[in-house]
């Protein structure tokens, strides 16, 4: 007997990240989401014939609207019509969203690259989360000059 099993099908290149996008919002009853991605345009191809591929309790009920943006930084090298499409500007609820908070950190935690490269993934984590900590702390504290 043949059997036929369709890779591809079954395990999207997407396929971790629908793992987490749909855990993130497991069990939420919600009317609208936006998600964001630097690839919101690619991602959200197939994304509702993919989730069908998930058990149903990580399925977002079919009473949710489902949008998907790109990132204010990340949307101008796109085309005109991405742009158009996927802009959050133009996504309603979203405001004036950027998108990119997590990138913005990057510039505070690449100069650890070559000491937490030689730790183990304990002391790495928590060296990354006392600098994003230091980070949080200075920021919040030089809130109060801008006011």
């Amino acid at each position: 007997m043949w059997f036929h099993f369709d890779l591809v099908h079954y395990f999207s290149r997407f396929s971790n990240i629908d793992y987490v996008v749909l855990s993130a919002v497991k069990g939420e009853k919600l009317k609208h989401i936006v998600f964001t991605s630097d690839i919101g345009c690619q991602y959200s191809k197939k994304f509702q014939h993919r989730m069908m591929d998930f058990p149903d309790d990580m399925q977002i009920d079919t009473d949710t609207t489902v949008e998907f943006g790109v990132p204010s930084w990340h949307i101008s090298a796109h085309g005109a019509d991405c742009r158009a499409s996927f802009g959050l500007n133009y996504r309603e609820g979203v405001g004036r969203t950027c998108g990119e908070e997590i990138e913005s950190t990057w510039v505070g935690t690449n100069p650890l690259g070559p000491s937490t490269r030689e730790m183990g993934s304990g002391a790495r984590h928590e060296t990354l989360i006392d600098q994003w900590g230091g980070m949080n702390f200075r920021r919040i504290i030089g809130l109060g000059k801008y006011s």
